[in-house]
């Protein structure tokens, strides 16, 4: 299902969290970390040609370039701050690997084809239409590329969703899955779990969320009542002995372009 996101507004949250971003990033760094491991254990050969969308600031980049090793890497993101944090990193520490920056909303700006990988860690649950996205990428792979994603469940953040009435449209595994067989595509993995992080109290929930940037949904002006009513809630619903719980539900996909699409 598709949903209107603001880019203007999701782009300048993650923007302002730039710099908290790598440290906050907690559940994002566990999901880019096992993305990784699967990533080399499904590919066989080193991909030479490789496209990462939603780089933030280099958590997963990292990753990319010191165990896949590829022969040119393009560093995608919306956020211009958080692409400079990555091309700090890239030019001090990968001189060696080609590498290119693209800043732009990856679902409308132009993208490099003929592409052996096109992955992605937490991002795509930001776009409006995954499923158009997964088409574009389709193009954009040669026959038998890989797209090799993680994004969030409908479990995810729930916490926030019931005490704010704010948070985005998850889509299911199964669904994702369903749109990605329907434009031809081979599943070679897919799996998800629940993570879980505890916090001492609800504010301590919404700071780590701004130092992250997923504050960018809607435009929340928080009043002294409403923070309390929000506190008073949050603790009643999901208090665990003396903090409350956060959950993150990440999914976990790699699929493959069938290079019989191509033969006509």
């Amino acid at each position: 299902m598709s949903i209107v996101m603001d880019k203007q507004r999701i782009t300048s949250r993650f923007s302002k969290a730039a710099s908290t971003y790598q440290s906050a990033a907690i559940v994002q760094r566990q999901v880019a970390e096992k993305m990784i491991t699967l990533l080399q254990g499904t590919i066989p050969l080193r991909a030479e040609k490789v496209l990462e969308i939603g780089c933030g600031t280099g958590i997963f980049s990292r990753l990319l370039l010191q165990r896949l090793l590829p022969k040119q890497l393009f560093l995608n993101d919306i956020s211009l701050e958080m692409i400079t944090q990555v091309m700090a990193m890239v030019r001090s520490q990968h001189r060696s690997i080609q590498c290119s920056f693209i800043c732009g909303d990856a679902e409308i700006y132009p993208l490099p084809k003929q592409l052996d990988l096109i992955t992605s860690c937490s991002t795509i649950q930001w776009f409006e239409n995954p499923a158009a996205f997964f088409a574009r990428c389709h193009t954009l792979l040669h026959a038998d590329g890989i797209l090799a994603f993680s994004t969030f469940g409908e479990e995810n953040m729930r916490e926030i969703s019931t005490t704010t009435q704010v948070g985005l449209t998850y889509s299911s595994k199964s669904s994702l899955v369903a749109a990605l067989l329907a434009l031809d595509y081979e599943i070679l993995f897919a799996a998800e779990e629940l993570i879980r992080l505890y916090f001492d109290t609800p504010l301590q929930v919404l700071r780590h969320l701004k130092q992250t940037g997923v504050t960018g949904i809607k435009s929340q002006s928080w009043t002294k009542g409403k923070l309390q009513t929000y506190c008073t809630v949050y603790t009643a619903r999901y208090a665990v002995k003396t903090q409350v719980s956060l959950t993150y539900h990440p999914v976990y996909i790699i699929a493959k372009k069938r290079r019989s699409h191509n033969k006509k």
